[in-house]
């Protein structure tokens, strides 16, 4: 059986569900994209066995079938196919001959029915959500989840009820980041979407460009989390367990607040952490009346410092912090000026933004 597609159109769905694929797979199907052809549709997915992300591309056909492919290999064959406007797939007993012009290439093929399709989710009670409400709790808080914790919990997004709104956290332990979103939601929303989950998600709405008219909806159950992000449908498995109380971390008061220019203060740190590497991570501020000092060294004899002007209405105090963490707030934080408020070098320090009241951001001291 013959099927028809657009090289380009395919090119632009496969570019996007095979990252899904496993390079390095337990399983070897895990390593294929799962093709399933109905009339003049052609519906593609990939699968980890933890995540599954797929989509339907318009194609010509013989008929209906099912069939997989090698996700990388089908990759490059189809960058290398990009001066052709057509490419088509006959479909045999144990492979599929890939023909654009007068080139073929013939790549063996495993049974459709072994693929590990996840359980799907009832999806009439999806509900919508706007494109940038979405891309702000991917954006505000997603930065601080942890990588490979051994506290699998903190692996994660997690997004829970807050007098109505959804709120997403992220905490790796020595950080966190809180948004408030403007999304309703149940009251008792509590699920841990994890990392990998949004990693995918994210790069879906950029290939989108986060319009703001992509038609989005989502919904979970007790186990598994689905969302809809125009043609692309992405679920995941959700982590397991409760996510720690996160608002013990959150200081209720400071003793003192550092206000400074956010573009002055990111530059400094930019120029500073030329000299930071991954054993010394740390930068030390200072800050004394209008002004502060920031300085950083290593183990190689190289010092950066800096001194800035800034609002600070405390005693003088010398505090650390990881320099990269300090960046991060930065980078998503609104506004003109940040808000720095501390009570001493050991605990906890609360970052907000002059224009972002639905934010909040904590990150532990460490020594320098």
């Amino acid at each position: 059986m013959r099927v028809i597609y657009n090289t380009k159109d395919l090119l632009d769905k496969i570019k996007n569900i095979a990252p899904t694929a496993e390079a390095k797979q337990t399983l070897m199907i895990l390593g294929n994209l799962a093709f399933n052809i109905n009339g003049n549709s052609s519906h593609i997915t990939s699968s980890d066995l933890e995540i599954e992300v797929s989509s339907s591309i318009e194609c010509d056909s013989e008929g209906d079938c099912t069939f997989t492919l090698p996700a990388r290999k089908l990759l490059e064959i189809l960058n290398a196919l990009t001066d052709h406007e057509k490419v088509t797939f006959t479909v045999l007993e144990s492979k599929v001959d890939i023909t654009a012009g007068k080139s073929k290439i013939s790549l063996p093929t495993l049974p459709a029915s072994d693929f590990p399709f996840m359980d799907p989710i009832d999806t009439e009670n999806m509900t919508s959500v706007d494109n940038n409400d979405l891309t702000k709790i991917i954006h505000k808080t997603s930065f601080a989840m942890a990588y490979q914790d051994a506290r699998h919990f903190l692996n994660g997004l997690h997004l829970c009820a807050q007098n109505g709104k959804i709120v997403s956290v992220c905490t790796d332990g020595h950080r966190l980041a809180k948004y408030v979103s403007d999304i309703n939601c149940n009251d008792d929303l509590s699920i841990i979407i994890p990392r990998k989950a949004i990693l995918e998600i994210n790069r879906i709405l950029t290939y989108f460009n986060n319009n703001s008219d992509n038609l989005i909806t989502y919904s979970y159950s007790s186990q598994n989390f689905v969302i809809h992000i125009n043609d692309f449908r992405i679920i995941s498995k959700l982590i397991e367990g409760n996510y720690p109380n996160f608002n013990k971390v959150i200081p209720e008061s400071t003793s003192a607040e550092i206000t400074v220019d956010k573009k002055t203060f990111k530059t400094s740190l930019n120029i500073i952490s030329k000299v930071v590497n991954q054993q010394y991570k740390g930068v030390k501020l200072t800050p004394q009346n209008n002004s502060m000092h920031l300085i950083s060294s290593n183990t190689d004899s190289e010092i950066g410092e800096d001194q800035i002007d800034v609002k600070y209405d405390g005693e003088e105090i010398s505090i650390g912090f990881n320099i990269s963490y300090l960046q991060d707030v930065i980078d998503v934080i609104d506004g003109d000026s940040i808000h720095i408020c501390i009570n001493d070098q050991n605990s906890g320090c609360l970052l907000k933004g002059n224009d972002d009241p639905n934010s909040i951001f904590v990150i532990m001291p460490m020594r320098v």
